[in-house]
């Protein structure tokens, strides 16, 4: 779950791009970098920090430029795994930014073997199979045109798996922009006047006036010469409804509340995830103990419009009486359990005069290691909680993820290596997930395109 962006102009676009990828730090914290053209000449900055913690040179100038915000899901922290990543070759240098996860097949070693292309020994990223197999193809041609480009993301969507999202800037020729088959992860673009926008959410492009044009599919590429032209290609002739399939978790947890996915609004979208969690909260609380439960408490922040439409729906009071350390950076996207651990204790905290001798409904996006949820827990029962419900909007996490997010291994999850009964005993808790059918519901609701979801996470 990385940021990706782009900016595409025929005048100097550097704080259109810096900015973007300000509202794109919450999908990754450990490292950000920039790559531009300046004339023929890639050029590239790299940090492993924030983009708060750093002051950029606002001097910089280029036409075209990318950038990339970091949370691995696989390779090491440093800052030769820090995106984009820049490679020379005979005809044409690229410079790339992904997000997703390629999954390494024997089909891609072996024609990489085959081809005899060497990987870098100090990049342990998966990213970088796309940088060498991208410059690979380019650089069998000595120019390039849109026919060629569109055979070689052809060649590229059959010999790929996982998800990936690719933008690239070619020295020679322009930007690039494509996808795997199924749209897995987000991307879209929109225009301002003579200026175009490519980012991985769309508060990128609303928060500095663009004009939304569309997501882009996997069955396209977007080709921008070196005079700013686009070229949209169509790759085949399959229906975007036959490819689209996003991840659900996107509106759980990994957008931001504002931004649009595939013409759905993530707040919207949460909100529902409140009504239909209402029902089954109805369904698995008797009458008697429902009236008697004194506030709805959000776990923040990505929980508080599901929190908010419950108690609308239930008729309780929303009280938020957990309150989050706004410096503590997100705990999900840290690189170790650890990390998570120590930061969780300083990130959250309580209200005890909203806690104490009541009977509470606490509700988060999800429970993914369980971190987060058995601090809560252990807070509220220091502060003298009576009765405890905690309400998940997603279902069980009970698998891993090859698709770029950070859950690596079933043995880490807690849904995949227990029960509801058990966790309810161990804990003096009533636990409630959402049902798979009802998160679902509330996306295509909205959208009756979307009826196929990556959902693997759920699944066992």
């Amino acid at each position: 779950m990385c940021g990706i962006i782009a900016t595409i102009s025929k005048e100097n676009n550097f704080y259109d791009l810096y900015e973007g990828l300000y509202h794109l730090q919450h999908r990754g914290q450990d490292s950000f970098g920039i790559s531009y053209l300046n004339n023929s000449n890639i050029e590239t900055i790299k940090y492993n920090k924030i983009l708060a913690d750093i002051d950029i040179d606002n001097s910089i100038e280029f036409n075209i430029g990318i950038g990339h915000v970091r949370y691995p899901t696989t390779g090491d922290i440093t800052i030769n795994e820090c995106q984009p990543f820049y490679l020379e070759n005979e005809f044409h240098n690229i410079s790339i930014i992904h997000n997703g996860q390629i999954t390494i097949t024997k089909k891609l070693i072996q024609f990489f073997k085959d081809n005899n292309i060497k990987l870098e020994n100090n990049i342990t990223s998966d990213s970088i199979y796309l940088l060498h197999l991208l410059s690979f193809y380019l650089n069998e041609h000595i120019l390039l045109n849109s026919e060629i480009l569109t055979q070689i993301i052809k060649n590229i969507q059959n010999l790929l798996e996982g998800s990936y999202n690719c933008i690239c800037i070619i020295n020679t020729t322009g930007l690039i922009c494509f996808k795997d088959k199924q749209s897995i992860r987000p991307l879209i673009y929109g225009k301002k006047n003579n200026k175009y926008i490519i980012s991985s959410e769309s508060i990128s492009l609303t928060s500095l006036d663009y004009n939304i044009i569309n997501d882009i599919y996997g069955n396209e590429l977007l080709f921008f010469d070196l005079n700013n032209k686009l070229h949209k290609i169509q790759l085949n002739q399959i229906s975007q409804k036959n490819i689209l399939k996003p991840c659900l978790f996107e509106w759980v947890y990994l957008a931001r509340e504002e931004s649009t996915i595939y013409n759905v609004n993530v707040y919207k979208s949460r909100i529902k995830m409140g009504e239909f969690l209402a029902n089954t909260i109805r369904n698995n609380i008797v009458t008697k103990e429902l009236l008697e439960i004194d506030s709805i408490i959000p776990v923040p922040d990505t929980s508080k419009p599901i929190a908010l439409s419950i108690s609308k729906e239930l008729n309780i009071p929303y009280y938020e009486a957990i309150t989050k350390n706004r410096y503590v950076k997100r705990t999900f996207i840290m690189n170790n359990q650890l990390n998570r651990k120590k930061n969780i204790k300083r990130k959250l905290n309580t209200i005890k005069h909203l806690i104490e001798n009541k009977n509470l409904l606490i509700v988060d996006d999800s429970i993914v290691r369980g971190n987060t949820f058995k601090h809560i827990i252990n807070l509220l029962r220091e502060n003298n909680a009576k009765k405890i419900y905690f309400v998940s909007s997603s279902p069980p996490i009970i698998n891993k993820n090859i698709f770029g997010i950070d859950i690596p291994d079933k043995k880490q999850l807690l849904m995949a290596n227990t029960t509801i009964k058990t966790i309810e005993k161990e804990l003096d808790i009533k636990l409630i997930f959402q049902n798979i059918e009802d998160l679902k519901r509330s996306i295509n609701i909205f959208n009756n395109k979307l009826t196929d979801f990556e959902e693997s996470i759920f699944n066992s």
